[in-house]
């Protein structure tokens, strides 16, 4: 009986070695301000940035760190305001940066 239990054990072991390992990646938070490298045209954008918290229950905080890419600081800055509706406990980073892209 023990016998059976050891080989089954060590199947199952060998099973899942041989399953290729998958690395858990988090969801996408924004998008990034896409450039290219060496010469080309170069455009300005807006760099948004957002690193906020809320309180979920009994102490416990979700923090989030946000990023996009706009073209007007207008709307880089309304996109910051839902942030902070949405995740408004301290410490946080609200920035709106202007960047050059090539």
């Amino acid at each position: 009986m023990i016998n059976r239990l050891t080989l089954s054990l060590s199947l199952a072991a060998l099973t899942l070695a041989a399953i290729p390992a998958q690395a858990w990646s988090p969801p996408s938070v924004g998008q990034t301000c896409a450039g290219t490298r060496g010469a080309g045209p170069r455009h300005v954008a807006v760099a948004g940035n957002y690193l906020g918290g809320r309180l979920v229950r009994d102490g416990i905080v979700d923090r989030k760190s946000f990023q996009a890419c706009f073209q007007t600081v207008d709307r880089c800055e309304l996109w910051l305001a839902d942030k902070a509706r949405q995740f408004p406990l301290q410490p946080g980073i609200a920035t709106c940066t202007r960047v050059v892209l090539r």
